[in-house]
């Protein structure tokens, strides 16, 4: 997981630029009419995005005379179309992402802007930058309509949820097999609130976390041995354990990325450190 800066566009300059470019006279109209009440539901959003709280935010099918599907097209043909009035803001969310990786996973390729709270159950924050974050495929598919319906639900958000990745919550289990493998899952600290243990382990199920890492995880233990197998001829078991513990070290200001939570396991394993690494295929 990754924290980003907040989009710099506002809900404002966005949704004059998608009604501006809105041909149909009448529709046009609509739109303008029910502008207030977007703009109170993109500040109610935000306040409650700072507090976590956003299960709270009432789900919604009309805005005046205004339709989901209306309210959902005007993303659809302005924001996110290639040829959008305001595809600019869209690429500019979908950049906010350091070296195009998910901020959801960490692993994937930014490939969508994906919508934090639905847009088939929010249509009224359709066009709300700050309802938009940058994602790869997978996390995108895997979310798709889901929702928080309570405080544990909600999963990861980027631009608010900055003291979630401050300490260690993913695992990574050691399995000497044969063949050894690492399994994934949640450990968040004891000290934390429910909510928060409750949010992340929804998180780490919702992107599909556990098959994410464990796919890169194990993919690269091949070469965690043949690199261990170097080191021991070299320097022995002492020499082993340097570099385990100095590849976690090197991950350490990712606290709940792959890598940290896999040479953490390693370098924790007596049996792995002491050649169990020769049973990797």
């Amino acid at each position: 997981m990754r924290v980003l800066n907040h989009p710099v566009d506002t809900q404002t300059g966005v949704y004059e630029l998608c009604t501006a470019a809105t041909a149909d006279p009448i529709l046009r109209e609509k739109l303008l009419a029910i502008a207030p009440e977007l703009a109170l539901a993109g500040a109610q959003y935000q306040a409650n995005a700072q507090v976590a709280s956003l299960h709270l935010i009432p789900r919604v099918v009309t805005v005046g005379d205004v339709s989901k599907e209306e309210l959902v097209s005007l993303y659809k043909s302005h924001l996110s179309s290639s040829a959008g009035a305001a595809r600019e803001v869209y690429n500019r969310v979908r950049n906010l992402s350091p070296h195009n990786k998910c901020p959801l996973c960490g692993v994937g390729n930014v490939a969508h802007c994906d919508h934090h709270l639905p847009q088939s159950k929010y249509p009224n924050l359709a066009v709300l930058p700050s309802n938009l974050v940058p994602a790869c495929h997978f996390c995108n598919d895997r979310k798709r309509a889901k929702f928080p319906l309570a405080a544990g639900d909600q999963t990861f958000h980027p631009y608010y949820d900055h003291h979630l990745l401050a300490h260690n919550w993913v695992r990574a289990t050691l399995d000497p097999g044969p063949p050894p493998v690492l399994v994934f899952d949640t450990l968040p600290p004891d000290s934390w609130p429910e909510v928060d243990k409750s949010r992340v382990k929804r998180h780490f199920e919702v992107c599909g976390l556990g098959v994410t890492f464990t796919t890169n995880a194990n993919d690269e233990m091949p070469i965690v041995r043949e690199r261990l197998e170097n080191l021991f001829d070299r320097g022995g078991v002492a020499a082993v354990r340097q570099f385990l513990d100095d590849e976690c070290l090197a991950h350490a200001n990712r606290l709940n990325s792959w890598q940290y939570a896999t040479y953490r396991a390693l370098a924790a394993s007596d049996w792995f450190v002491n050649g169990g690494y020769m049973e990797i295929p």
